[in-house]
């Protein structure tokens, strides 16, 4: 059975149940899920009358539950009740009253058994047509939602192979180059280190070969100095890159303030490439959150960088616009450029870490995958590429969060 995060399903399951019991006009309407040799409660009706809690489990080998015999036969069992039907007059159940029972069973991908939706009464009923008609529509529903949860999950698994094989690509590549040059200058001094020894020990040592050797292994130990420096440093960015840094301190701040700092440090970049910058927001809302301005202006340098030194690069007309808007519970920042854009065959991977079209050029490839980080980590939200006629459009959102204890 393949392992999902299934929380926003259970919620979304649990209202559906609810329109489900009301319809049916009964006390409880029931997911159950089948894990190894254990059914548990999945879903359920939210009401008080409903006995069952999520998360109630039973062995379901010799059980005689109701689910039981549906599991085993894959089929729709009709018990309009159990007090009077021998099989059924002693099935676990009966300790909760429920001695009346509609269920089938839910199947998963590849024809795997999920579990059983039912529902259940605490007298006779006699289930019309109707409503075993309600129960198999909203059954298939289940069904489908389980079969794209698996794609999605099949999808995301493919996504992050994809992104570790691109990770270990931009890291062999990134260290690689440095560590090869320390190699190959530790062989030149090692190389030399001999020479000057048997000259030594021949005693044809000249002052002139001594200085032309002890240059060439400076040159190399300043190759090597250097090759180990730009390792560190790039070992040090993805290690900031790894790191959730909670501990910035949080301030309730005016986003499109933050917003505006960041342009204006920007306004001479902008001018002497003749780009046009603008930003739009209403003006008459406070759009306001509790989160580190340092984060957020971050995302924003990062963003403006990459539009100035690779989007714009050959655009005749460059433009740059950001767009800030307050929903309800929601902050949506779009970004817009009208540069050379990202191929749409790339699209999926522009956030992975390492992933760069440009890495001749001296581009490693963290600025998107720092952003995602610190949107998703840090700013509890999440960022998007949307469709674009001309160059890039990012949606970031995150939500409104209010520090309550100035409130």
């Amino acid at each position: 059975m393949f392992s999902l995060h299934y929380a926003e399903l259970v919620e979304s399951w649990n209202k559906t149940l609810a329109v489900v019991a009301k319809l049916a006009d009964v006390p409880v309407a029931l997911v159950m899920r089948l894990e190894n040799e254990n059914i548990s409660v999945f879903s359920k009706s939210p009401n008080d009358e409903n006995p069952y809690q999520v998360g109630d489990c039973e062995k379901i080998c010799g059980s005689g539950l109701y689910c039981e015999h549906v599991i085993n036969t894959r089929g729709l069992l009709n018990v309009p009740n159990a007090l009077t039907n021998t099989i059924w007059d002693s099935n676990p159940d009966i300790k909760l009253n429920m001695i009346a029972y509609l269920g089938l069973p839910i199947e998963a991908e590849n024809h795997e058994t999920f579990g059983t939706i039912c529902i259940l009464d605490n007298k006779e009923r006699h289930f019309p047509i109707a409503t075993i008609e309600l129960l198999k529509t909203i059954r298939n529903n289940f069904e489908m939602q389980l079969k794209i949860l698996h794609q999605q999950h099949l999808a995301d698994e493919h996504r992050q192979a994809e992104e570790l094989a691109t990770l270990i690509r931009g890291i062999s590549h990134e260290i690689n180059t440095p560590l090869g040059t320390s190699i190959t200058a530790t062989s030149i001094i090692e190389s030399h280190i001999e020479k000057l020894q048997k000259s030594l020990k021949t005693k044809t040592l000249s002052h002139k070969s001594l200085q032309s050797q002890l240059n060439i292994m400076e040159e190399s130990v300043k190759s090597m100095s250097h090759a180990l420096h730009t390792t560190s440093e790039k070992v040090n960015t993805l290690q900031n890159l790894l790191i959730d840094q909670e501990v910035k301190v949080h301030q309730n701040v005016d986003i499109s303030l933050v917003i505006n700092d960041v342009l204006k440090l920007y306004q001479v970049k902008l001018s002497k490439r003749a780009i046009n910058c603008s930003f739009s927001h209403d003006s008459k809302t406070l759009i306001q959150s509790y989160l580190v301005p340092t984060l957020l202006q971050e995302v924003v340098v990062i963003l403006l960088n990459n539009s100035l030194e690779h989007g714009l690069t050959a655009v005749s007309e460059p433009k740059i616009h950001l767009d800030l808007k307050r929903y309800k519970d929601t902050i949506q920042l779009h970004y817009y450029d009208n540069g050379i854009g990202i191929e749409k065959a790339l699209q999926d991977q522009v956030f992975a870490p390492f992933f760069t079209t440009s890495r001749r050029t001296g581009c490693i490839g963290l600025g998107l995958s720092v952003v995602k980080r610190i949107v998703c980590q840090q700013l509890r939200g999440g960022i998007e590429l949307l469709p674009s006629d001309t160059g890039i459009h990012f949606l970031i959102n995150f939500p409104i969060r209010k520090d309550f204890s100035t409130v």
